[in-house]
């Protein structure tokens, strides 16, 4: 292909770069922003004995984490990107288990609020 249909093709698309780049950004700063809120939340919550919540914000972030890495290995077909999609399917199910298990009262995770008190 040569250039000047490579630009034809691109104009065609209608594809605006600077908001493709605006909406990476936001995902990036989105991501950020969910671990600062996330991690005191599910450390807090591990501590005083709400696993229910610790289970239920580690099922959502493997999640995302599926999600990025499902699409990085789509794109690349790398194993490790590919490594990564069945890790974090493996651990969305087991946390999304423990959160059903815990909310529904099945069994109670042991933890640190049962070590001190």
């Amino acid at each position: 292909m040569d250039k000047d249909k490579i630009l034809e093709q691109s104009r065609a698309a209608k594809k605006d770069e600077g908001l493709e780049n605006a909406k990476l950004k936001g995902n990036m700063i989105g991501e950020y922003a969910m671990s600062v809120v996330a991690l005191p939340i599910a450390i807090y919550s591990l501590f005083v004995g709400e696993f229910v919540v610790a289970w239920a914000i580690g099922g959502i972030a493997f999640a995302f984490v599926f999600g990025q890495s499902f699409n990085l290995y789509r794109f690349t077909k790398r194993k490790y990107h590919l490594a990564w999609t069945i890790f974090s399917v493996i651990f969305t199910i087991i946390f999304i288990v423990q959160f059903l298990a815990e909310s529904q009262g099945w069994w109670v995770t042991w933890g640190p609020h049962r070590m001190w008190g």
